[in-house]
């Protein structure tokens, strides 16, 4: 693996980058020797944005390395992250995640240090608290009764586009909220007597310097494009699962099982529903019942089965409704040409119905794999291999995209690129276990991130 360019970028970004302003190199999704090569170019800030991923990166790497964690933070990683010892939070985006980290550093018997995240730009994949959100937050005494945490500044994302007048004004805005934290010394336990201002990436940067910006966050301009098996632009077909990542089903689906299966005296949870996903629903009920050695007869299945969807048509009377952001997606995709499939383990009569009110010119019979087209539901890779053969496009042609880990395991044992969309309650590492390529929160992020990528088309 050459990494020689590594040392030569950083050079090239530093010209650019004043005394006194702190580089991060975003090492998220690199490898190991591409870190290494930086750290012997000698940069000591980097960058990371999932605490599994830090976890095995800190074992190995040099311990003077300034770990910041960027990265969107649950709540019940926090404990995790925190005893990596980060240098640094820069993406606490609620006040619920400022309440945990004082917690969990309480107990630790350390004083962690945060950036607030504000979000300044135009798009709602961005996360953060609001400027009126902030300015409410450090004009109280919330932040006083938080002693196991330093707040050292802000951090902030420009809106993603090529206009750079948006692009100022989103930085201009940070910086007059950064400058307004001086004055609230007051109503905070702990504050850097330098005020830190995270904003500027590898695209705007130098813009974000101008404006006050004293830390950068860069990846690719370092380490390159991420590399993907598949080059996006290339793709011709998506295949969708529905639950969870077409209609906002799954809460339903997953309150049904829960109570049709302990009225059948078979223990399972809302978060067991979300593990089983993508299954038929005979095999979840097979799957619970082998658990508690308890095997259920062909007319228990039957039964039980029938009961669940009942419960969940009861639960939802009005019908599925479209997952949020999910339509911008569907729409982009048919302006690009791509030809738009669904895998589902479901076998819902009403199914095409639904698809149909969804988009009504994008959706066809042809194009529909569902549980009566398949011998083995997933996370066998049968309804994947079969949507793939029927599209009649090559492999690296293909996209799937699902929420469950049982579907993103039936998709890449396809050999099909897989992007991830977590929209419900499982942690991302259950998807990034099963090797999606991609793992997004929402559908919001997922029309960037093909905005993005298949832009060459």
């Amino acid at each position: 693996m050459d990494l020689s360019h590594i040392s030569e970028n950083i050079r090239s970004v530093r010209a650019h980058i004043p005394a006194g302003v702190t580089l991060v190199c975003v090492s998220k999704f690199q490898p190991i020797q591409a870190i290494q090569e930086a750290y012997q170019a000698g940069e000591r800030h980097f960058g990371e944005s999932r605490v599994q991923e830090l976890k095995q990166k800190a074992t190995q790497l040099p311990n003077d390395i300034q770990w910041h964690f960027i990265g969107h933070l649950q709540t019940n990683k926090v404990r995790d992250l925190l005893k990596l010892k980060p240098y640094i939070i820069e993406s606490v985006d609620s006040e619920r995640l400022l309440h945990a980290i004082n917690t969990e550093a309480e107990k630790l018997g350390i004083i962690q240090n945060i950036l607030l995240e504000v979000h300044v730009a135009q798009e709602e994949t961005k996360s953060g608290f609001t400027p009126n959100e902030l300015t409410t937050l450090l004009s109280t005494d919330i932040c006083a009764s938080l002693p196991n945490i330093r707040i050292c500044g802000l951090m902030s994302m420009a809106t993603n586009t090529e206009d750079e007048t948006e692009i100022r004004r989103c930085f201009s805005t940070a910086a007059t909220l950064a400058s307004n934290i001086k004055h609230t010394t007051s109503n905070i336990k702990h504050l850097t007597s330098d005020i830190i201002l995270s904003m500027g990436m590898s695209d705007d940067y130098k813009i974000a310097i101008e404006y006050g910006s004293n830390s950068v966050r860069i990846g690719s301009s370092i380490f390159g494009e991420r590399e993907y098996p598949h080059k996006p632009s290339s793709f011709k077909a998506i295949f969708f699962d529905m639950d969870g990542v077409l209609f906002d089903s799954m809460p339903y689906h997953a309150k049904a099982w829960e109570e049709v299966m302990r009225a059948n005296g078979l223990p399972f949870t809302a978060y067991d529903a979300y593990l089983n996903e993508g299954r038929t629903g005979q095999s979840v009920i097979q799957e619970a019942s082998n658990i508690v050695n308890k095997p259920c007869t062909d007319q228990q299945i039957e039964e039980i089965y029938r009961q669940k969807a009942e419960a969940f048509k009861r639960m939802q009377p009005n019908g599925a409704q479209p997952m949020d952001g999910i339509r911008e997606v569907l729409s982009f995709l048919h302006e690009q040409n791509i030809k738009v499939w669904v895998v589902t383990g479901s076998g819902q009569l009403s199914l095409f119905a639904q698809l149909s009110t969804l988009h009504p010119t994008l959706f066809v019979r042809e194009q529909l794999i569902t549980a009566y087209d398949v011998t083995h539901g997933k996370p066998h890779p049968e309804p994947y291999l079969k949507a793939w053969e029927r599209s009649g496009f090559k492999k690296e042609e293909c996209c799937v995209v699902e929420n469950a880990p049982l579907g993103v395991r039936a998709a890449k044992s396809a050999g099909l690129f897989t992007i991830a969309v977590n929209t419900g309650i499982l942690e991302n590492e259950r998807l990034s276990q099963e090797k999606a390529d991609v793992v997004l929160p929402n559908m919001h992020a997922l029309l960037q991130w093909l905005q993005e990528h298949m832009k060459e088309k």
